[in-house]
């Protein structure tokens, strides 16, 4: 097996994959509002995906044991997920009062599609990575990647802030996104395909998973990460529409500000696979959730530009580390004759519960009251973080590390993350002379 082979193949894979994210992934919701989305749209166009997402991502594992094959089942799918984004330009042969219906359907099927490859996906990634290198060599992936994305995303801004019409606008970038995505696809097709390990003995369904959450540290940690992102999407979906339509912000500085996260997301992700390789994800896990809560808070405080490119950059810095550790947790936990099983049921019932959030996210965005700085939304910013907080302190203590990791005091890394503990550190190097020559008088 030539795990290099494979690796050169994955990474020219997700340079064209990170061009169709930087082309779709912040303008989603953008496009349907150009195509007349209200909030009850809003809701439908990110929850509906993530439903039918989970719900088949479900069955990937025998889909996968049906075609005796991961690399077969990513492949197809991988299609399948391009030749929805290029079906895009299809909208405009639409009535106008139904165009947002065929949207929210594409986007539905291209969403299915790739969760359906995500399992089988991560599964074959995972035997492929040297398992003492998860952190290091994914977050080396994701950073290189993620400014390939940034880039892109900052060209999607750019053509959408000086081309007339926009509507044709993002039906040529979200087609366009579309072809990257057939080209990652074949690069795909050229990995190895390492066999997959089926023993019977270690085949459990979803139901024998659920039964075993009291006693299960892989179930708890699956329903600490599923109800927080419940929380989170409560207000994910509406932090565009609130830029948008009630700050009026231009797409050039939409994008700057979206961008902002994915920059300081990049920047910040070696320095978390370091972390999480050295003093465990679930560490990293639990702090960055702590921190990630009070993000929406922070909108609540200012809506100047400047401002919000910084609480982005924050955001992406805490969330950097969540991500990253959350993914690394499973692979540590799983075995690999369960691993695409796993990351199956990870995925499953993480959709649900986000597609629960968003689905009630659009209804409360027009039935909150505006508490908060006269606006409904900033209103449900804050309700969000609350809610976030909540999970997080239930959880805290409800699941654990399943390696050996060095020891660290909570407080010690908490000061260290928010650039405390440096500061200190430096501080008493400058004033301890000083402190100890007076002392010696």
């Amino acid at each position: 097996m030539d795990n290099k082979r494979s690796l050169y193949f994955s990474f020219i894979d997700g340079f064209f994959a990170s061009i169709m994210t930087g082309f779709t992934l912040n303008y989603v919701t953008p496009f349907g509002l150009i195509l007349g989305a209200k909030d009850f749209h809003i809701g439908l166009l990110n929850a509906l995906p993530q439903l039918f997402g989970s719900v088949l991502q479900l069955n990937s594992t025998k889909i996968v044991e049906y075609f005796k094959s991961r690399l077969k089942v990513i492949t197809m799918f991988v299609y399948l997920h391009g030749f929805t984004f290029v079906l895009i330009f299809s909208i405009l042969l639409f009535p106008v009062n139904s165009r947002i219906y065929w949207f929210i359907l594409l986007i539905t099927l291209a969403n299915t599609f790739t969760s359906i490859a995500a399992a089988p996906w991560w599964s074959l990634m995972s035997d492929t990575v040297e398992s003492n290198k998860y952190g290091q060599y994914f977050a080396w992936r994701g950073k290189v990647l993620g400014f390939v994305s940034l880039i892109a995303s900052f060209i999607a801004g750019y053509f959408l802030n000086i081309i007339r019409d926009k509507l044709l606008g993002f039906v040529i970038l979200f087609s366009t996104a579309g072809i990257m995505r057939l080209i990652s696809g074949y690069f795909i097709s050229k990995m190895d395909d390492l066999p997959l390990i089926i023993k019977p003995e270690k085949v459990f369904s979803y139901i024998e998973f659920i039964k075993r959450i009291k006693e299960s540290n892989f179930t708890k940690y699956v329903f600490f990460v599923s109800l927080f992102n419940f929380a989170v999407f409560i207000s994910s979906p509406f932090f565009n529409v609130y830029m948008l339509k009630e700050l009026n912000f231009s797409y050039l500085q939409y994008t700057i500000i979206t961008l902002s996260t994915a920059l300081s997301s990049l920047l910040f992700l070696p320095f978390w696979g370091k972390t999480a390789d050295k003093l465990g994800n679930v560490k990293v896990v639990k702090l960055c959730g702590l921190l990630i809560c009070f993000v929406p808070m922070l909108w609540l405080f200012s809506k100047n530009f400047f401002y919000l490119i910084i609480i982005n950059g924050v955001a992406g810095y805490v969330w950097a580390g969540f991500n990253l550790a959350v993914v690394n947790f499973i692979f540590d936990t799983a075995s690999q004759e369960t691993r695409t099983r796993c990351v199956a049921y990870f995925n499953f019932t993480n959709g649900i519960f986000i597609f629960l959030g968003t689905l009630f996210s659009g209804w409360l965005a027009s039935h909150l009251p505006a508490l908060i700085g006269g606006s409904k939304l900033l209103t449900l910013f804050f309700l969000s973080g609350v809610l976030r907080l909540i999970v997080v302190l239930y959880f805290r203590d409800k699941f654990y590390e399943v390696r050996k990791v060095e020891y660290v005091d909570t407080r010690d890394l908490l000061l260290t993350v928010l650039g405390v503990k440096p500061l200190m550190d430096f501080s008493k190097d400058i004033f301890y002379p000083i402190y100890k020559r007076l002392n010696n008088k």
